[in-house]
């Protein structure tokens, strides 16, 4: 069992904010408690980092969450397409000149006003540097 106390502020509305939550874990504990809870929050840091920086990019950028396609080879080509577009985003294949070009709706608006260097990078597999 882990509890995590929070504290945190919004960077828009500057509001703060505290919350507890609790937690059941199968992992192991460690002998030494402080090393034990350095541990965990070391998990708990891994993992919100994943989700803000994969999921929730992938969900704001491409609505991901509410996507409607439900068969599976589908959904895994659409899945696998938006992985690529992170992929491209991050290795700024586009050149961007600027922190506002980096993102990956930046790079999707390149995309559709690029679409032949677009798809030459789909058809490019393992020749990207």
């Amino acid at each position: 069992m882990v509890r995590i106390r929070r504290h945190f502020q919004y960077l828009k509305s500057g509001k703060v904010s505290d919350e507890t939550v609790l937690g059941i874990t199968g992992l192991d504990a460690r002998p030494d408690v402080e090393a034990n809870a350095q541990w965990l929050l070391r998990v708990v840091r891994d993992h919100w980092s994943i989700e803000n920086g994969n999921h929730h990019v992938r969900d704001r950028s491409y609505d991901e969450d509410r996507c409607q396609v439900r068969e599976p080879n589908s959904a895994q080509i659409l899945a696998t397409l938006r992985t690529l577009a992170r992929f491209l985003t991050q290795r700024g294949l586009h050149h961007p000149t600027n922190p506002h070009q980096r993102t990956t709706p930046a790079f999707n608006r390149y995309c559709t006003a690029h679409r032949d260097q677009a798809l030459g990078w789909l058809l490019a597999t393992g020749r990207l540097r």
